[in-house]
């Protein structure tokens, strides 16, 4: 995992607290948070009010370094070497299965095709959306946030593309609810997918030394915001 600078952190801190301090934000998500990501990391990043947002994976790239982003934001307990999980696709692997050239599937065939099956989508995903955006270095940004908006982190590293010889596959129980992948070397689960709602989950682990961010959500009055962003404009 990346850790933060100095001045990384100061320009997370001042995004977030300013995105919180706005009454027109309801919470850091989505859009939100790649823009604060951008800011904190000093990047480049596409206005969707003047450019169309495209469903691809790398929300912020770095066109000139050829790096790319998946930026998400997750509401979840924050305890450093703690796990934490998120959605990162929807995978119909039983109506694509041909097409991934696995012929026939479900819930019957074995549990390590359906772990190739499942991993060749995603990685699908990964590859053609790299070579859309120019995107030779992947990664990921999620942050994390407690319930009470006091206390942030941030798990910033590289987009692990597994081998099908790095996982073993099985069902979590008999009613084969839920297919996890567990990584051979240590036994941790770092994939689950669902077959009845299509999907696919990633499992991290927060470093024990991950820095946590403290901070006192405070809000503006709506009319000074307005006042204040309108002057602005008008300056302009």
């Amino acid at each position: 995992m990346r850790m933060l600078s100095g001045d990384e952190r100061r320009r997370l801190i001042s995004g977030i607290r300013a995105a919180i301090a706005v009454p027109f934000v309801d919470d850091i998500e989505d859009y939100i948070w790649e823009a604060i990501f951008a800011y904190a990391y000093n990047l480049p990043l596409i206005d969707p009010l003047t450019n169309t947002r495209a469903k691809l994976l790398f929300d912020v790239v770095h066109s000139k370094k050829k790096i790319g982003w998946s930026c998400k934001a997750l509401q979840w307990p924050i305890t450093p070497g703690g796990e934490f999980e998120l959605v990162i696709q929807r995978a119909d692997i039983f109506k694509k299965a041909c097409a991934l050239g696995f012929g026939t599937l479900d819930t019957n065939s074995s549990c390590a095709v359906l772990g190739r099956a499942v991993l060749k989508h995603w990685h699908s995903k990964v590859h053609s959306d790299a070579a859309t955006q120019g995107v030779r270095n992947k990664r990921i940004a999620v942050l994390l946030k407690s319930d009470d908006r006091t206390k942030y982190a941030i798990y910033e590293d590289l987009l692990v593309e597994y081998a099908p010889t790095d996982l073993e596959w099985s069902w979590t129980n008999q009613s084969k609810a839920g297919l996890q992948g567990r990584r051979k070397k240590d036994n941790f689960c770092v994939y689950r997918w669902h077959p009845n709602q299509k999907q696919f989950f990633e499992r991290f682990r927060l470093p024990a030394n991950a820095p946590v961010i403290e901070i006192k959500p405070q809000r503006l009055p709506l009319k000074m915001v307005v006042d204040l962003l309108v002057s602005r404009l008008q300056d302009t």
